[in-house]
């Protein structure tokens, strides 16, 4: 790259062009903590619908549930090879959750 070329270069291009392998750590960890939270959110919702319980309990038990489903996200997001397919997954599940919920309420 020319200096010209290096001065148009926006200071989060500048970031991702001198540490990827950071970047790529940082992403996947932002995907398990915000993402993962996206999914076991949505999870709550959909359970908390779906179980056969009196209101109270089938929270409770949908609660309980998206502790584990957290846990499962976060660590699918370091398992996948490529960053688009963790973001996409993540994304995903948690709108099919999501669309499901409004379905049935």
């Amino acid at each position: 790259m020319t200096d010209s070329q290096v001065k148009q270069l926006t200071i989060m291009q500048k970031v991702l062009s001198h540490y990827p392998a950071q970047t790529a750590l940082l992403s996947r960890v932002l995907a398990s903590i915000f993402g993962g939270y996206l999914v076991a959110a949505s999870a709550c919702g959909l359970l908390s619908v779906l179980l056969p319980l009196s209101p109270v309990d089938a929270t409770l038990v949908a609660t309980m549930l998206s502790f584990a489903i957290y846990a499962c996200a976060a660590i699918r997001a370091f398992c996948v090879k490529s960053l688009t397919q963790v973001w996409l997954e993540l994304l995903i599940v948690s709108s099919s959750f999501y669309v499901t919920i409004s379905l049935l309420s």
